[in-house]
């Protein structure tokens, strides 16, 4: 029996170790669970958990939970939590479908029913709580709360505690928002938050109530309702209370409780404006010697105070600065001044005197031409002044001359016509004399200038001056002709003489133009005998001999070649060293050369430029790249993410053709491009060229498992046959 029992237990320790398959303490269970595991110290528990896991020290529990692991040091709880994991290590997601759709992202820990589902490469977050950070992508945030933050899709360096905190928050970085925190979703205004927001602190109640806002420029407001942003250092909505005794004890206040005034300030101790320890209940420190620090805006040099506010005190500041009330030095009650209205009293030593105060004197005239003298506010009788002088004016009918306003008039005399006509005047010098008159001496006069400005033109000395009218441009004629009539714009017209059209005729060699032409004539050819002289044509005769012929070249017209033209069958076109350009700039939608049967051009393959219908036959063929960005090296860089083998059987199923390749049914339809296609083939290939590094790796990993098992094996056959001896 002990026999039976040592062997049964080798036997299934060998069974074991052989199952292995050069792993190392993996543990699985569930269908699927560990299925093309690659790597070691993994525990797989549910269906399909750690299925195609390649990597080392991950824990899955849960349906499908990391389910297609390349990276270590994961463990996930949950149904599909962390199920499309790649890369991504490090990560603790515990709850269904945490961290489900990680795919790079590192360091993360999702504590919670779909916390953290939609999260694909973000690193370094903790998420606490159902469907925290259920959006987001981002790096080193911190969200503990349910549904916390409940719109976030990018963000980072935020911290978010509260249930539901950060409501329309979509993008956000260096948040930190406490409480039950709602922003704006559409802010109309920059003073609102919106969902939008950086460098953000926010604490509210669980009521939604936002008791204090921090924005991103050191900014603090208290009270100032939701999504308010503070303009000042701080802004505080009620009053304000520093000190600790004003502060109520009571559960409740009462008619005892020293409040802040509201929207004011309530200081309990000593206030100091420039100083750090102030002497006084308020002690200002001014930067400049001599002045004070205190201003009252509204009480200056300027006001002068009514009769009634008269005072034997004033103030005035002590040898510390204090402000104080002073009495005048050497002030008596008999030595008083008064002033009521506009009488000054005084009282020296019990002597009453008053004398009226001149303050204001004004002057006005009214509408009866009356003036009237105001002081002190009390106005003068009226004095009536002089009428003003008016300017009289001179007008004459026939002989009489009347001035204005009762100025009078006079008669002229009629003068007799003593026929005075045949004076005549001399000049000698200066003097100008007339006949059967007197003389009289000219001043001497300088001669006089003329100048002009504009169109005015001046005489110098006061010689007046004339503006000259503005000419109007009429060269814009125009000519119109009716008919035979040919007319002109402000002008005259003339009658065209008629012109009918003139013929040409020929007559021999003499060509005739009608109506007086003229006529050339035309010159003779001469066909020496002996020299054939041979015209080639499709034109018709006549006289004489006239040939037409009709262009049949590629660009005039559809035409074939002559095969007179051609050599052995051939056109032959010497290149002469230069270049045939086809020029398609002004041909959009043409331009193509197309070698075939058929006049319909195909157009299947995209607007090429050149098609030949049955291929092309040449001994080389070189395809011009862009760029090297359209080569496949980018498979051997090191971000480069290859497909899992696995996934690429279900999609060769699934599609029956390569993932990155066109079908044939969309390669019949666009038809094949050479360079693109090889492109994608050298993808293929040096994707290829991966998996067999992957696969050398593996094997020889295997191998060595293999040969280190078979040792091992070989020891326990060792031990084994040790102890049947011991048994025997």
């Amino acid at each position: 029996m002990k026999k039976k029992y040592f062997l049964f237990t080798t036997l299934a320790l060998l069974a074991s170790v052989s199952t292995a398959i050069a792993q190392t303490d993996n543990t699985f269970s569930g269908i699927g669970s560990g299925v093309n595991n690659t790597g070691d110290f993994n525990t797989g528990f549910g269906k399909d958990a750690l299925l195609n896991n390649t990597s080392n020290s991950n824990n899955a529990f849960g349906v499908r939970a990391l389910s297609v692991a390349s990276a270590g040091f994961n463990s996930a709880f949950g149904n599909e939590s962390m199920r499309y994991n790649t890369f991504g290590t490090l990560n603790s997601a515990f709850g269904t479908r945490s961290l489900m759709y990680n795919v790079t992202g590192a360091s993360n820990i999702a504590i919670g029913h779909r916390s953290m589902e939609a999260n694909t490469t973000g690193s370094n977050n903790t998420a606490v709580g159902y469907a925290a950070l259920l959006t987001a992508n981002g790096n080193n945030n911190i969200a503990l709360g349910v549904n916390t933050p409940r719109h976030l899709r990018t963000g980072n360096y935020n911290i978010f505690i509260g249930s539901q905190t950060g409501q329309h928050l979509i993008n956000g970085n260096y948040n930190v928002f406490l409480g039950t925190v709602s922003l704006n979703p559409a802010a109309s205004t920059a003073k609102l938050a919106g969902n939008n927001t950086n460098n953000t602190m926010i604490f509210a109640d669980g009521a939604g109530n936002q008791r204090i806002f921090i924005n991103q420029n050191g900014h603090t407001g208290i009270g100032l309702g939701n999504n308010v942003i503070p303009a000042n250092r701080l802004d505080v909505n009620g009053g304000v209370v520093i000190g600790r005794n004003y502060v109520p004890n009571a559960a409740t206040t009462n008619a005892t409780t020293i409040l802040a005034p509201s929207n004011g300030l309530l200081v309990e101790g000593k206030v100091g404006i420039g100083n750090k320890v102030p002497n006084n209940k308020l002690e200002i420190t001014h930067g400049v010697p001599g002045n004070s620090g205190l201003r009252f805006t509204n009480l200056t040099s300027q006001f002068n105070p009514t009769a009634s506010q008269t005072s034997t005190k004033f103030l005035t500041v002590n040898a510390n600065g204090d402000v104080v009330l002073q009495r005048m030095a050497g002030l008596t009650n008999t030595n008083l001044m008064s002033s009521n209205a506009n009488l000054m009293t005084t009282n020296v030593n019990n002597i009453t005197a008053s004398a009226p105060i001149v303050n204001s004197i004004s002057n006005t005239i009214n509408t009866n031409n009356q003036l009237i003298t105001t002081v002190n506010g009390v106005a003068s009788a009226p004095v009536n002044l002089p009428q003003p002088n008016q300017i009289q004016t001179l007008n004459q009918v026939g002989n009489t001359i009347t001035l204005s306003n009762g100025g009078g008039s006079f008669t002229l005399p009629t003068f007799v016509d003593t026929n005075t006509d045949q004076q005549s005047l001399a000049l000698a010098g200066n003097v100008l004399s007339i006949s059967n008159g007197n003389s009289v001496t000219l001043p001497g006069q300088a001669p006089q200038t003329i100048s002009q400005s504009g169109n005015t033109i001046t005489l110098s000395d006061g010689g007046g001056s004339v503006t000259i009218p503005t000419m109007v441009d009429t060269d814009q004629q125009t000519l119109t002709l009716n008919g035979q009539v040919l007319s002109i714009s402000n002008g005259n017209s003339v009658v065209l003489p008629t012109h009918g059209p003139q013929t040409i005729t020929q007559n021999g060699a003499i060509v005739t133009l009608s109506n007086g032409g003229g006529s050339i004539t035309l010159q003779s050819t001469t066909v020496t005998a002996g020299n054939n002289v041979t015209v080639l044509g499709n034109g018709s005769s006549g006289t004489p001999y006239v040939v037409s012929a009709i262009d049949t070249s590629l660009y005039a017209d559809n035409g074939a070649i002559n095969p007179a033209t051609t050599i052995s069958g051939n056109r032959i076109v010497d290149m002469n060293n230069s270049n045939i350009w086809f020029n398609t700039a002004n041909s959009n939608t043409n331009g193509k050369m197309y070698l075939g049967s058929t006049s319909v051009y195909p157009n299947t393959t995209g607007n090429y430029r050149l098609f030949v219908e049955g291929g092309i036959m040449t001994e080389k063929v070189k395809v011009a790249l862009r760029s090297s960005a359209n080569w496949a090296d980018y498979v051997f860089a090191d971000d480069y993410k290859l497909m899992p083998l696995k996934e690429v059987e279900q999609f060769v199923t699934t599609n029956k053709h390569l993932p990155g390749v066109d079908s044939a049914e969309t390669l019949a339809k666009n038809g094949l491009d050479v360079a693109e296609m090889q492109s994608k083939q050298m993808e293929k290939i040096e994707e290829l060229t991966l998996y067999i590094i992957d696969q050398d790796k593996k094997l020889e990993a295997q191998s060595k498992a293999i040969e280190k098992n078979n040792k091992e094996i070989e020891e326990l056959k060792a031990q084994l046959q040790a102890i049947i001896a011991k048994t025997k």
